[in-house]
């Protein structure tokens, strides 16, 4: 099989690179996470993982892979001191990575050596003891801003790009990303047929394609999504298919979806729209902060604020694991927090 050089990591010599313990061919070892994989063969379900995490899982393992050529270390099986070595070097570069990239780095090691039936460097004392050490004092990662309903309710009524289709489409997007709390994968995958409406009610039901655990979930549409979805839909002539489409050069609604990267682009552009025409406007769009999952934690920070369980909030937004729903609402829950109560109610005790 041909191997793609130009993500290939730099190896010394396949020779040197194998020289001691090696149980796989520099072949089998490139093309871990690869469809065709020979390590694999015999295990057809070992990738069914959702599309972003399987794409994270080969840049990571190339990242890996390109630290021990260069080293000349034996990627796998890996030795816990060749990890530990990986981590510092993580930790040491001059644009030092976050935290959670170090552990998902990790993780994709890990899952590396668990599909070949190896031995897992990463649990060995040395290796989470480096970690830990030197993930100390760190960032987790770029906290993102929330976009919280005050910001979409303002950019529904204040968006003025001059270009009409793009207000329109920029205003259900938000909209829509808000009230469903989509990721930007399951947002620009939405179509036509998945969209349920209730005109007594005035809202509805997205049927959305939950990328990272491949099933399908309903999510409520207020009407204040439904509204500027429908608004954009009559617009651009759009009765069937993809929802959010494209312009094209000459500026018509074209026929292809968004990317999911274009997302946070738009998102950002909404806010320096707004922040331009009006500065001094509240609530100011934090614009170096946002992404396209700031509606999502906003709808989360929303929730928490308006006393919404943690269980509805996690089905809301499609989690299974309560760590990101809390991560996302950690602040407002230290301000309501049993301390922050009690001290509230001995500062009402004592006023005059």
């Amino acid at each position: 099989m041909e191997i793609d050089t130009s993500t290939a990591p730099l190896v010394p010599t396949t020779v040197e690179w194998l020289a001691r313990g090696a149980a796989f061919t520099a072949e089998e070892i490139l093309c871990l996470f690869e469809s065709n994989s020979p390590l694999l063969h015999d295990n057809p379900y070992a990738l069914g993982v959702p599309t972003n995490t399987l794409r994270a899982l080969r840049s990571d393992w190339r990242m890996f892979l390109r630290f021990c050529g260069e080293n000349g270390f034996l990627p796998l099986p890996a030795s816990p001191a060749v990890v530990t070595r990986f981590v510092e070097q993580a930790y040491g570069r001059s644009d030092a990575r976050s935290v959670s990239t170090v552990e998902r780095y990790l993780a994709t090691i890990s899952r590396a050596h668990t599909l070949s039936n190896l031995p897992d460097p990463t649990r060995a004392a040395q290796v989470k003891g480096a970690f830990r050490h030197l993930s100390r004092g760190r960032p987790e990662a770029q906290a993102k801003c929330a976009l919280r309903w005050t910001h979409i309710a303002y950019a529904l009524e204040h968006l003025h790009s001059g270009n009409l289709a793009w207000d329109l489409r920029a205003k259900a997007l938000l909209a829509v990303a808000y009230s469903t709390m989509a990721r930007r994968s399951e947002l620009v995958a939405l179509t036509t047929d998945e969209m349920k409406f209730n005109p007594e009610a005035g809202d509805g039901v997205a049927i959305i394609r939950m990328t990272k655990v491949g099933r399908e979930e309903a999510r409520y549409l207020a009407p204040e999504a439904v509204r500027p979805l429908q608004a954009w839909l009559a617009h651009g002539g759009i009765s069937q298919g993809p929802i959010f489409l494209r312009f094209e050069n000459a500026g018509a609604v074209g026929k292809r979806a968004i990317q999911p990267q274009e997302v946070a682009r738009i998102v950002q552009r909404i806010g320096r729209v707004l922040n331009a025409q009006h500065p001094d406007a509240e609530p100011v769009w934090p614009v170096e902060h946002l992404a396209a999952h700031s509606t999502r934690i906003g709808a989360a920070h929303d929730m928490a604020a308006n006393g919404i369980d943690l269980t509805s909030i996690m089905h809301s937004g499609g989690w299974n694991d309560p760590k990101m729903p809390r991560y996302y609402t950690r602040e407002l829950a230290a301000r309501e927090s049993g301390m922050a109560r009690m001290m509230r109610a001995l500062h009402e005790k004592h006023q005059p």
